[in-house]
């Protein structure tokens, strides 16, 4: 009896055994047919955003400011330097700034105009590729900067002869800050300056 007893009993383990492995396999089977959620689409704007070239800060500070044709911010932006991506907005900044410079000249306003040859000097590229497409090459703008200075030596002068002394310092002082070595500018500022001390201390005798 003992013996039929434990057979019976063991039987029992071994059908629960496999009832609980059938229940198993039909639950992978199961999980294996449900399919699983498809990616989410992404929206064609975000794609298309993804697709495109980031904008550099500089590069977002620079055009509103070449849009409004302040070239010499512009320059002064990029340190009058190219920078890597900037290379349509570094040539529009300077031959645009030699545009300014050519009107002032023209209309007779060569202070302004020498400043600004200066500064498209100062930031003349180096890179020959970029140097091919400036509307200027660096010798004519140093011909035009020399004569703007020949011009406002001149005009200084014109002051002194009319008793505008401070008018004409103004001038020649202006002058040796786009060529500092004008020993001229220099002679003559100390001139002048010696006659408008001479007459103030006249005033106040």
């Amino acid at each position: 009896m003992k013996t039929s007893g434990a057979l019976l009993m063991l039987l029992m383990a071994v059908l629960g055994l496999a009832a609980c492995t059938s229940q198993d396999a039909a639950v992978v089977k199961q999980s294996e047919g449900v399919q699983q959620p498809a990616a989410v689409a992404q929206h064609p704007a975000a794609v298309e955003q993804k697709r495109q070239p980031q904008v550099s800060p500089l590069r977002r500070k620079v055009l509103p400011l070449l849009e409004k044709k302040n070239y010499r911010q512009a320059v002064e932006l990029m340190n009058g330097r190219y920078h890597d991506g900037l290379e349509k907005e570094y040539i529009q900044a300077i031959n645009g700034l030699l545009e300014v410079g050519d009107d002032a000249f023209s209309l007779g306003d060569f202070e302004n105009a020498a400043q600004t040859y200066k500064g498209v000097l100062n930031a003349y590229p180096v890179e020959p590729s970029l140097r091919e497409r400036i509307s200027h090459n660096p010798k004519k703008i140093r011909t035009c900067m020399e004569t703007c200075v020949d011009r406002m030596m001149e005009q200084g002068l014109e002051e002194y002869r009319r008793g505008r002394l401070k008018s004409a310092i103004r001038k020649w002082k202006v002058l040796l800050t786009i060529s500092p070595g004008d020993e001229g500018a220099k002679k003559a500022i100390e001139t002048a300056t010696v006659q408008l001390q001479a007459l103030q201390n006249l005033k106040n005798k």
